[in-house]
């Protein structure tokens, strides 16, 4: 089966060994590539991954070929095609190298004809159980990712449908969040996100508020300002927000478990040490609820309530930037700045 399937082998090395491997293999493969690799002249990653089984040929421990195979070890290829090194040599540090380089098998010239026929065999049957494994890997994690996102919506349009005078404040607060995160990214590298961790984020931030379900209707529908005592119970919802997290884990990744977590205890702690539930200061709130923060309060300033009408997005900026709304991380207030703009389009369009 492995052996007939319709596939493609390049043969590199001098040309003994190109000689005497073309004559072998062109029986099993219908399109076989003869390169000589000196001076590391074929190394282009796209032209070798169109290729099912890759055989590099080396006369001597010093042969500069050698680099040709340190290179389908660092680039990756050995990791997803077979490479067979084929040697004129006996010599087991050459071997050694080979092997410690990712090759699938490693033969001298002349060779077996029957036993390397067995040997390729059973190569390429593995790496084609490799392949099968990864594909099927890489659906199972499609469908618990598709899941994961199903729970997080179900969980969001609870949220939603639960505080009815601002349905839309979740996806305001998550587009927010992946603007000012994303900025956030290209200031201050120092912070280590990347793309995935601003995607990751972005999307546990829509479950900030997650704990305002459990809030009593008198209060959270109230049209009017809260009471003291009412603002206080209001406080709750970020504890009650992790407790419902904590009945969830084993529902949500364990990255966004964490993360949404972090936000939704900690999106109303400030810098100075002034917010809640735990008062924490500066660099001890974790940066997820540092930008979330910003863009949950941004959005509270800007969206109209059933007791206050919707402030202008510059009035709203300048509450932020000067202190009014309590102090936030400098840092990502620089950033807070930069995407001014965006933010405030977007703050339009919502």
């Amino acid at each position: 089966m492995y052996m007939t399937e319709k596939r493609m082998a390049l043969i590199a090395g001098p040309e003994m060994i190109r000689h005497t491997m073309s004559d072998f293999i062109r029986e099993y493969f219908d399109i076989v590539a003869v390169e000589d690799c000196a001076g590391a002249g074929i190394m282009d990653r796209e032209y070798l991954q169109q290729f099912s089984i890759l055989f590099v040929g080396v006369s001597d421990p010093e042969d500069e070929r050698k680099e040709f195979i340190k290179y389908l070890a660092d680039s990756g290829i050995a990791q997803c095609k077979p490479v067979i090194v084929v040697s004129t040599i006996h010599d087991h540090e050459l071997k050694r190298f080979a092997y410690m380089m990712g090759a699938a098998e490693y033969f001298r010239v002349p060779f077996d004809s029957e036993i390397m026929t067995i040997k390729l065999r059973n190569t390429l049957k593995l790496f084609h159980y490799k392949d099968e494994l990864e594909e099927n890997s890489a659906r199972m994690l499609r469908a618990e990712r598709e899941n994961h996102q199903r729970t997080i919506d179900f969980l969001a349009n609870i949220i939603e449908a639960r505080n009815m005078e601002n349905s839309e404040h979740v996806i305001r607060v998550k587009g927010f969040t992946r603007i000012l995160a994303q900025q956030v990214m290209e200031d201050w590298p120092e912070f280590g996100l990347d793309d995935e961790k601003v995607k990751l984020i972005s999307s546990a931030s829509s479950l900030h508020d997650l704990g305002k379900i459990m809030i009593r209707d008198d209060v959270l529908m109230k049209p009017d300002r809260l009471t003291p005592d009412e603002a206080e119970y209001m406080k709750a919802h970020t504890i009650i927000g992790c407790m419902l997290l904590n009945k969830m884990e084993n529902m949500l990744m364990l990255d966004f478990y964490r993360t949404c977590y972090d936000i939704c205890r900690y999106h109303h702690e400030r810098a100075d040490g002034s917010g809640y539930p735990d008062g924490l200061f500066g660099d001890d709130i974790p940066l997820s609820a540092r930008i979330v923060s910003v863009a949950d309060c941004y959005d509270a300033l800007t969206a109209e309530r059933s007791y206050k009408g919707a402030l202008p997005p510059d009035t709203a900026f300048d509450m932020i930037l000067s202190g009014e709304c309590g102090a936030f991380d400098e840092k990502i207030l620089y950033s807070f700045k930069k995407c001014r703009i965006r933010l405030k389009t977007m703050a339009h369009m919502a």
